[in-house]
């Protein structure tokens, strides 16, 4: 389990509260979902923050549910534990281990295991340094380095209420942190807008645990 090492590295030297690290399903449940407004890709920008995404599929039969395959058991676990209860578009989603130890590749699955917008297969210990629960405030990376604090607002406000904005360079690279009202706003944003195109450079989201700006 060299991800249970990474991870406890990641945290410190131990592992999240409510991670065994035992865990060997790979494959969540997430149900109580938003059917009018989910798809596979939003489902990916979510859960690709607790480990690499191998296939999506969401079920016909019942359209507020889907299956999600991560990478192996510590990735589905982290997922778990962050996301169950978590507010995605008004509703909380419920999510658990699955009884299927994996999804069977077919038409109505989406893949994602080439997929260059997976986030372990690089970097994994500071990706597991940054899972959390949802957050108000997000992070944004690899932006275009002309890029204005209006230009950020005017791509995620649609999303809620924008508290703060902040626009800074790290190793010569430009990043922002956006505050919004609630999580849950932050939530949408960070599902509807991450890998998008802006000024032409696809931008990344995830969540900050700073407090404040």
């Amino acid at each position: 389990m060299a991800n249970t090492t990474a991870i406890a590295a990641a945290f410190g030297g131990g592992l999240p509260p409510g991670i065994s690290g035992t865990n060997d399903r790979c494959t969540v449940l997430v149900s109580n979902l938003n059917p009018d407004r989910i798809d596979e890709d939003k489902l990916f920008n979510l859960f690709s923050l607790y480990g690499n995404i191998v296939r999506i599929k969401l079920l016909r039969n019942k359209p507020d549910h889907a299956l999600i395959q991560m990478g192996d058991g510590l990735q589905a676990e982290l997922a778990v534990n962050f996301l169950k209860g978590a507010m995605l578009f008004e509703k909380p989603m419920e999510v658990n281990f699955s009884k299927h130890p994996n999804i069977t590749q077919g038409a109505d699955t989406h893949e994602y295991i080439n997929s260059n917008l997976n986030r372990f297969n690089r970097n994994a210990q500071k990706n597991y340094r940054y899972c959390c629960s949802p957050t108000k405030m997000i992070h944004l990376s690899t932006l275009p380095q002309d890029l204005t604090e209006e230009e950020i607002v005017s791509h995620l406000e649609e999303h809620g209420t924008i508290v703060n904005t902040k626009l800074f360079e790290m190793n010569g690279k430009k990043q922002a942190l956006v505050l919004f009202e609630t999580e849950e706003q932050a939530t949408e944003a960070l599902v509807c807008k991450h890998a998008t195109s802006v000024s032409g450079s696809i931008i990344r989201i995830s969540f900050s645990q700073l407090q404040a700006i």
